[in-house]
């Protein structure tokens, strides 16, 4: 491939500010060399001309004489082998200090600086008709009144010459004199206002300037063919291509300052660019593992205080290959920052192992950073070169989890025990201390203490005088081994505990079930600090109470007690209930069963029961229940407070009765415990004996008083009557003891006469009796 034309290759033009308003411009214009001709020919002199922007009105216009071509000669061969690409590319600079009076260039519009010339190569690859095509070098810069600036600079010579399918990577390394923020874009190049005709003009030519124009497949994102079309990183300049086909190529890169967020000029660096086929394969890099893990993703997190190594490795299958890692500098105040400054090398393969220790300093960073695994080698006509990239994610030290504040035990009213739990492991390799913070009702808090070990558990305050009055308030916060705060526990305080303190235990009743055991029931405490309940059992009238059962649930609230008599004792019963911080409740409120007794006398029953204990407000009524055979249980009567009932309204046709009382909770005020409930005492059974009355006489004559021969059955449960005439005959038997006879037998009446009964019968209670006698018949 051929590159000696005298044509454009590419330039820039520079403004540096010197104070006042003296500055210094510059213009460094790139050319090929002349056939033949060891050096390049450029224009001298050359005009360039300062625009004000919007109205293109030309402000003033300097003439700028060549200055030199010394070294700036960008070479396109290694020192030790063949050329490959014949020709030369020189950079001509021109300099002149100028002076812009501020009053004069004080536009808001801001100014631009412009050269042209005619005309580019004419093998350019990627515009149309490149050899009639100029080039405009094009410079903005701000209101010189109001803003001092000097335009960026590169400190690099560019580098043109790219070989195909190797990775090319070059940064010019853009500098601002006034630390202005840089961003680097890619552009259409400037194609100016000349032409092959009229090439080069004596005077500096005002804008607007026309683009070049792009062949078909070309554009600002694929500047030239590849697997990676030229690039540049916005942030930092670094140029980045893998280009696929041989051929000239142009460009044009945009260095647009910002200050304080605000655009104030731009600089534009044209190139020509050339990519030729190299005659070797470039090297390969890449990194094989991170922390001994292969290195599935291209980024790792890794977190503080953890040490990251990676093992990276360079092939070349045929030449020597030097490896290198690097990544985006990090503030030299950082102490624990990568330092990898050794070069490996070996012949065709290269492996090596660098490692990195974080530290708690890097927890500021919010981005990832980018490292460059880069393999080189000695090829011809330019050392090949490959990169591999990967980012490391930083991420902070974990924060120490919260502690909760279980409870407090308070002291001699002047010292707090605070107990707190941690579910973290007691090993925790981040934790470093807990702080202690206390405040007074929940405001200024500060620091009183700190602890170090972690699994402690239990915090003493010995400086809490009055706690009853001085309402102390405490949480605390984790620390980690970087002083970072982990998230606040949950606040306790010194009224708050008074006001926790296990209180008094209700139990919303205790009743007889099916008659043979006891139930009791308790409402679920609301104390978070919940530990154990403890109940107590003893018979009424005893003042020692038995521990009969420990539950470790809130929830667990109901007992069913078989190792009882129902009938016979009442029971009595309390809750103790006890929290995490082993503070124990009052001895709550004794509850009592009810034993009902009872005794029968003529026509009557005279029931006994002992009071429900237990309920805050006491009893509102007691309800009697009674049933017999015949009937099931209905309510009978009530009584406010007495307890005792005659019942003498009993079932003659029965002489069996059933009896329970149900204890109703009085209400009396929101301000008491009211749990609406009830209690059940045992059911006792009462017996009447069995009594039939026997009439001596009955008037069978129809005229409906008393025409039927009948008999009066009371409490009887069996019952046999059998009826005779005076000559031993049984005119009649019933089992039914409510039939009557009729006087008739086979439905004729009998005649008035005396007439004899047998009976038997039988009472509840398990009685058997008989009787016997006569009665008349009479019409």
């Amino acid at each position: 491939m051929l590159v000696g034309a005298t044509h454009l290759v590419g330039g820039i033009i520079e403004l540096k500010w010197n104070g006042g308003d003296s500055y210094t411009l510059t213009a460094h214009i790139i050319r090929d060399c002349e056939n033949g001709n060891p050096n390049a020919y450029f224009d001298n002199p050359i005009y360039v001309g300062i625009f004000e922007k919007g109205t293109h009105i030309k402000k003033a216009e300097f003439q700028l004489t060549f200055s030199k071509i010394n070294d700036d000669t960008l070479k396109f061969t290694g020192d030790n082998c063949a050329n490959i690409v014949t020709g030369c590319t020189h950079i001509g600079t021109y300099t002149k200090n100028i002076t812009l009076n501020s009053n004069l260039y004080n536009s808001n519009n801001g100014y631009y600086l412009s050269w042209q010339r005619c005309c580019r190569n004419g093998i350019i690859s990627n515009i149309v008709n490149p050899g009639d095509a100029a080039m405009a070098l094009y410079t903005e810069v701000p209101n010189l009144k109001t803003v001092k600036n000097s335009t960026p600079y590169y400190k690099n010579n560019p580098n043109t010459l790219l070989c195909v399918n190797n990775l090319f990577q070059y940064n010019m390394n853009f500098v601002d004199d006034d630390g202005d923020e840089l961003k680097y874009s890619l552009i259409t190049p400037l194609n100016g206002l000349l032409d092959r005709n009229n090439p080069s003009i004596n005077s500096a030519m005002a804008g607007p300037y026309p683009n070049v124009v792009w062949r078909n497949g070309f554009s600002n994102s694929n500047t030239i063919d590849g697997s990676v079309p030229l690039t540049i990183d916005p942030a930092t300049g670094l140029i980045s291509c893998n280009p696929s086909t041989p051929g000239v190529y142009v460009a044009s890169i945009r260095v647009e300052e910002f200050r304080f967020g605000v655009k104030i000029g731009e600089a534009r660096l044209e190139l020509q660019m050339t990519v030729t086929v190299c005659p070797n394969n470039p090297p390969l890099a890449s990194v094989t593992t991170i922390n001994d893990q292969l290195l599935l993703t291209d980024t790792v997190e890794i977190t503080i205080p953890d040490e990251v190594c990676f093992k990276i490795r360079g092939i070349d299958a045929t030449d020597s290959v030097y490896m290198r890692i690097s990544y985006d500098s990090l503030d030299t105040a950082f102490v624990n920052r990568p330092i990898f400054d050794s070069l490996s090398a070996g012949l065709r393969s290269v492996q090596t192992t660098i490692c990195w220790q974080t530290a708690c300093e890097l927890q500021t960073l919010n981005k990832p950073i980018p490292f460059t695994v880069y393999a080189y080698d000695n090829g011809c006509p330019i050392s090949r070169n490959a990169s591999s990239n990967f980012w490391v994610r930083i991420k902070p030290m974990p924060l120490v989890n919260p502690t909760d504040l279980l409870c407090m035990n308070l002291v001699n009213l002047k010292e707090t025990y605070l107990f707190y739990g941690d579910s973290t492991s007691p090993t925790n390799p981040y934790f470093d201390k807990y702080y202690v913070y206390r405040g007074i009702n929940y405001k200024n808090f500060r620091v009183i203490d700190s602890i170090s070990t972690k699994g402690l558990r239990i915090f003493h305050d010995p400086n809490s005088p009055n706690y009853d009055k001085v309402n102390y308030t405490y949480f605390m916060r984790g620390v980690n081994k970087c002083g970072n705060l982990g998230p606040t526990s949950d606040t306790i305080s010194t009224f708050e505990q008074i006001e926790a303190l296990p209180k008094k235990q209700y139990i919303k009743y205790v009743t007889v079930v099916d008659n043979s055991y006891l139930q009791l029931e308790w409402p679920e405490t609301p104390e978070k600090d919940f530990a154990k309940y403890y109940l107590y059992k003893s018979k009424r009238g005893r003042t020692k109470f038995d521990l009969i059962e420990t539950f470790e649930n809130s929830f667990d609230t109901k007992y069913t007690d078989k190792l009882v008599d129902v009938a016979d004792t009442s029971y009595c019963y309390y809750i103790v209930m006890r929290d995490t911080c082993d503070n124990i409740g009052p001895v709550g409120a004794i509850s009592c069963s009810m034993v009902i007794s009872g005794r029968s006398s003529d026509f009557m029953s005279t029931l006994n029961w002992q009071a429900y204990l237990g309920w805050q407000d006491g009893v509102q009524e007691y309800r009697l229940q009674r049933a017999d055979p015949a009937n099931p249980f209905v309510q009978i009567g009530k009584t406010d407070s007495a307890i005792k009932y005659i019942d003498d309204k009993l079932n003659l046709n029965e002489g069996l009765f059933y009896y329970y009382v149900v204890a109703k909770e009085k209400f009396v005020s929101n301000l008491t415990t009211f749990f609406d409930a009830e209690s059940q005492s045992n059911t006792i059974l009462l017996y009447q004996p069995p009594i039939v009355y026997t009439p001596n006489a009955f008037t069978a004559n129809g005229d409906g008083l008393n025409d039927e021969y009948k008999w009066v059955p009371v409490f009887v449960k069996d019952f046999n009557i059998q009826i005779y005439n005076r000559w031993g005959q049984k005119i009649f038997e019933t089992n039914d003891k409510n039939k009557p006879w009729d006087g008739k037998v086979n439905g004729e009446n009998c005649q008035e006469d005396v007439y004899f009964y047998r009976l038997r019968y039988t009472g509840w209670e398990g009685s058997d009796k008989s009787k016997s006698g006569n009665f008349t018949l009479l019409r």
